[in-house]
């Protein structure tokens, strides 16, 4: 009985898992590897490298979004690109190496820690305010690029709901920060006198909530950036073009492995099916998540001959193998940057992996 409790125990805590090993499992046993190996074999670098080069565009715009955020919150204090674009490619790494959503984390640390260096001192919980606020940016960028991917693709119900469920989330997290901005000077005034009466003798808790008062009151001063409208239609459009180079470093990709013939709608599906996956970071760099996401719909949407005929060169239709040959290379080139880029950013730091993995949880910790 007790074993059966464990086995229950087990399956509710990881059945993510459970379910991306099922559904692998199936895909691998439908899988022809030599078909797999000639995909690869016939691979056009020409596409590739224009596939990572629109990615880095793509990390670029993201880069300037974030400064633009980040120069203003700090005024005074005009950040380097380059410092920047360490702190950001660090936290692609931790993302792609650790199964949670630590990378923003990372960012306040880097960047934090590169100011501290040069001499000014800035509050990590406002960087990672800034840093919240362009991922909100972000999402809303995403959220019209969803919008129009369910009005004009025939999506999965689930996938529809996954869009809609990404809408509504960056809806209700860009309001919540909106009202931070507008609240923060009352915020912030509550924050100072509630720290003023900390030094008297309080319960634990209400020493813990001035605490988070404080968090809060921090946090809310990298939303600034919001009174200047122009600065947000800057924004706005900056990531909007950084989700453009995404799609177009996904349709490149498919031309990398012969299939463009789905077109830039088939890059859509794609690009939003791999950001309602990424939502889920069970597994590191979302391996096994991430070909599911790509995997099923190439196949059920492009897998089928139409009735009488078959696939051939005349007509195109995408089988399980070339689908898995294609997930993993995209994930390779997307994943290329992170990993590469940002370890090199890394050691430039002077850091190492578990020193940022470390401080990253501990900022957790200090939230809770």
């Amino acid at each position: 009985m007790r074993f059966v409790r464990a086995f229950l125990r087990f399956v509710r805590r990881r059945w993510i898992l459970l379910l991306i090993a099922a559904l692998g499992y199936a895909l691998i046993t439908r899988v022809n590897y030599s078909e797999v190996l000639a995909a690869f074999a016939g691979v056009s670098w020409f596409y590739v490298f224009l596939a990572i080069l629109a990615n880095l565009a793509s990390i670029m715009l993201k880069v300037a979004s974030w400064k633009i955020i980040f120069d203003f919150t700090f005024q005074g204090l005009k950040t380097r690109w380059r410092d920047l674009t360490s702190a950001l490619m660090i936290g692609f790494l931790v993302n792609a190496l650790v199964p949670a959503r630590l990378g923003e984390l990372a960012r306040a640390y880097v960047i934090s820690r590169r100011e501290t260096i040069e001499g000014y001192y800035i509050s990590r919980s406002t960087v990672f305010g800034t840093i919240v606020l362009e991922r909100v940016f972000d999402g809303l960028a995403m959220a019209l690029i969803v919008t129009y991917g369910v009005v004009n693709l025939d999506l999965p119900a689930w996938a529809d709901r996954g869009a809609l469920v990404l809408l509504l989330i960056a809806v209700l997290i860009g309001g919540a920060l909106v009202l931070l901005e507008v609240k923060r000077e009352k915020l912030q005034k509550g924050a100072a006198e509630a720290q003023a009466r900390s030094r008297e003798e309080h319960p634990w808790w209400r020493k813990q909530l001035t605490h988070l008062r404080g968090i809060v009151a921090r946090f809310s001063e990298g939303q600034q950036v919001l009174r200047s409208p122009g600065r947000v239609i800057v924004i706005f459009c900056t990531t909007s073009a950084s989700w453009i180079s995404q799609l177009t470093a996904v349709y490149l990709s498919l031309h990398a492995f012969h299939l463009g013939f789905i077109g830039f709608l088939g890059a859509l599906l794609l690009l939003i099916l791999i950001n309602i996956a990424g939502a889920l970071p069970a597994t590191p760099a979302n391996v096994g998540i991430f070909q599911l996401a790509t995997v099923i719909p190439l196949t059920l949407t492009y897998g089928s001959a139409p009735p009488g005929q078959a696939c051939s060169v005349d007509v195109k239709c995408i089988t399980e193998s070339t689908a898995l040959a294609f997930s993993i290379g995209l994930q390779a080139i997307e994943g290329s940057i992170g990993l590469g880029i940002g370890s090199i950013f890394l050691l430039k730091e002077g850091l190492t992996f578990k020193q940022v993995r470390t401080e990253s949880l501990r900022e957790i910790d200090a939230r809770h």
